[in-house]
């Protein structure tokens, strides 16, 4: 450059430029510079899920990054004029809770439609049906989802003869909680084709009653003779229905959902709710078997940038719910000896699925309730690990997962550890299913069912899901069960094995690092550590200190996720 005075102007406007940068973006702390965080969280009670530094005063988030763990006095150096900063008073931090097995777009026509959960009577059940369906026009199919049986006095399901009353002329379903049984009144099974003569499906059951006449119950794969004649909802109202579930997650406290089973269609409606940015939870995300699975095996693992959604698996089902019978047993059931449940995979067809998602890095997980259902899961699971060693797998440590991981025979629960499977288990179901389950198993069966603290004391990786809708989808919820394991009133008895339950930091991790885990994903979230993800959430009561049952108590104060608040009270 031949003029010196342009030279030395465009040094000095560099060092200005460099001076103000550095004045915006970094403060002076203990001695170092420090980068000016976007959120500074103070005065909290932060539990990081980090063995080296488990608890904490603040943390400091800089885009999409957490920077700072540690005092308040020391976040001090972080907060630059822009900084948004939150005093806590006491409130409690934790990593983003994680919910490893839920069903998002099933959440949200919870939330918008006819919603039975919760409900312990059967007549209020009834005559919430009634009162929706009054509401509705005539030949418009109606379905409700979350009704369940387990403390009404009249211990029976729901059948067309409750419903047919008020709905000669409008078709009903409504799904048992479990989402492994429908009842339908009359005129759903006329609309659908379905009499006497009709006969039972592979892997499914119509319940009849003394003269062979189906009651409207159907379980497992009977459930599509009446599921296929629903008209299909239209891509604005499934839009509809995800955006609640999401939005539903986000106010619970959740910073990221792993969706057991879903299609394409709804994937794309997530990336349009990524993309117009209202998707407020982290989405890991596995594909129905079938058809949808074959789509991923050729189309391969794909992911958002800021990993925000991420499609890496694939789910099967191999049996039904304990509740309604369905669940694949080794012996028969206590109240129905001449049932042991139903399989419903095909293992000729999933075999070449298996070994291929080994191939291509695709994480396998499948539903297992029963003890057998269990033993078949891990059989097919070994075939194709023999059939694929280490070194033809796109990932070394493939982390297949075993969903609910119910009731596993002693033999089975070393087989766990030995093939390295993730037991992902359902936590809230305890203080539901323990008030039948006796009468379906027997005590000496449930001595190996609903384990959690033997799996983890076995070295079996181990991590947890609400299955929303099927529960609530509360990590209220969740925590307190795996903590107490009693129902809310403190009742239990021999059956319910109290002995299981985890400590409360077993519990945090579960929900935190070990869901991560179980997503590929420990590296980059599932605790309060520099570098990682910045999701956090944040309730105004201290679960770690409080009585489980205060748990429920408290509310969600913020939920974090990406360095972006997606939920604030």
């Amino acid at each position: 450059m031949k003029n010196p005075i342009f030279r030395n102007s465009l040094i000095l406007i560099f060092v200005v430029a460099l001076a103000i940068y550095v004045g915006f973006f970094y403060r002076k702390a203990g001695g170092q510079e420090k980068m000016a965080a976007d959120i500074v969280i103070q005065n909290a009670a932060i539990y990081t899920a980090d063995d080296d530094n488990p608890t904490a005063e603040a943390v400091a988030i800089k885009d999409d990054k957490i920077i700072f763990v540690g005092s308040d006095k020391d976040a001090e150096g972080y907060i630059g004029s822009k900084t948004k900063t939150y005093d806590m008073t006491g409130n409690m931090v934790l990593p983003g809770l994680t919910d490893a097995h839920t069903h998002i777009r099933w959440v949200g026509q919870r939330e918008t439609g006819l919603n039975l959960q919760g409900i312990d009577d059967l007549s209020e059940t009834v005559q919430k049906i009634k009162d929706y369906a009054d509401k509705v026009p005539d030949g418009e199919w109606i379905v409700g989802v979350g009704w369940i049986e387990k403390k009404w006095k009249e211990n029976r399901f729901l059948n067309k003869d409750d419903l047919d009353p008020f709905s000669a002329n409008k078709p009903i379903v409504a799904n048992r909680a479990g989402e492994h049984s429908i009842v339908a009144n009359s005129k759903a099974m006329e609309l659908s084709g379905i009499t006497k003569e009709t006969p039972d499906p592979p892997g499914g059951q119509i319940l009849r009653d003394e003269n062979g006449e189906p009651t409207g119950m159907f379980v497992d794969n009977a459930m599509a003779l009446i599921r296929n004649h629903i008209p299909a909802p239209s891509r604005e109202k499934n839009k509809r229905s995800l955006q609640a579930g999401v939005d539903f997650m986000a106010r619970m406290g959740w910073a990221e959902v792993q969706q057991a089973g879903g299609n394409y269609d709804d994937l794309a409606l997530l990336k349009e709710m990524h993309d117009e940015g209202n998707l407020n939870v982290r989405v890991y995300y596995a594909m129905l078997w079938g058809e949808e699975a074959h789509k991923l095996l050729d189309r391969g693992r794909e992911k958002t940038p800021d990993d925000m959604i991420d499609v890496r698996g694939i789910k099967y089902f191999a049996d039904g719910a304990l509740g309604s019978r369905g669940a694949a047993l080794l012996a028969p059931y206590d109240d129905a000896p001449n049932s042991k449940g139903s399989v419903l995979i095909d293992p000729d067809e999933a075999l070449p699925v298996m070994e291929a998602a080994l191939r291509k890095g695709i994480q396998i997980e499948t539903h297992a309730i029963g003890d057998y259902a269990n033993r078949f899961t891990l059989d097919l699971y070994e075939k194709a690990f023999k059939a694929v060693p280490p070194e033809e797998r796109l990932d070394a440590d493939p982390r297949w997962r075993i969903e609910h991981s119910q009731i596993i025979d002693p033999a089975d629960q070393k087989r766990y550890k030995d093939l390295d499977i993730f037991a992902v288990v359902e936590a809230s179901t305890v203080k539901g299913d323990l008030y039948f389950a006796p009468a379906r198993i027997g005590s000496e069966r449930l001595k190996n069912a609903y384990l959690w603290k033997s799996l983890i004391d076995q070295g079996i990786r181990f991590s947890a899901g609400t299955d929303a809708p099927v529960e609530v989808g509360d990590p209220r919820v969740e925590f307190f069960s795996l903590v107490q394991r009693t129902d809310f009133n403190g009742f239990y008895n021999d059956d319910w094995h109290v002995e299981e339950k985890l400590s409360h930091d077993q519990a945090l991790k579960t929900m935190t690092l070990w869901a991560s885990r179980a997503a590929f994903q420990e590296d980059m979230r599932g605790s309060i550590e520099v570098g990682k993800k910045a999701d956090l959430s944040i309730f105004d009561k201290d679960w770690m200190k409080i009585k489980p049952i205060e748990i429920m108590d408290s509310e969600t104060v913020m939920t974090i996720v990406d360095g972006k608040v997606r939920y604030q009270r």
